[in-house]
């Protein structure tokens, strides 16, 4: 994936599980729902199924990745490469209750 010419779907926090993101939910909501309740149920619903980490969805002509925000101690003129999670698609065949 070419993460330098990727389009931005937007912030958002992901569930990591494995090295892989198996479930995102965006960050940006319509203005009538209150953001810090929609931030705490997001949160902890992602809890159930990973480690939560903030960042950015990108798409590479139907490639998504999830791409870990870093931190501000590696916002400098050398930071550390980027941290990269593939998006979890489920298979052509789906079995419920199996491990991902």
């Amino acid at each position: 994936m070419d993460i330098a010419n990727s389009t931005s779907i937007g912030k958002h926090w992901a569930a990591i599980r494995n090295g892989v993101a198996v479930a995102v939910i965006p960050m940006t909501v319509p203005k009538d729902v209150d953001f810090e309740e929609y931030r705490r149920r997001a949160l902890s619903t992602l809890e159930l199924l990973g480690e939560v980490k903030t960042g950015e969805v990108l798409d590479d002509y139907g490639q998504r990745c999830f791409v870990k925000r870093p931190n501000h101690a590696n916002r400098s003129t050398t930071p550390k490469p980027l941290t990269v999670f593939p998006i979890f698609q489920p298979s052509d065949v789906y079995q419920a209750g199996g491990a991902i």
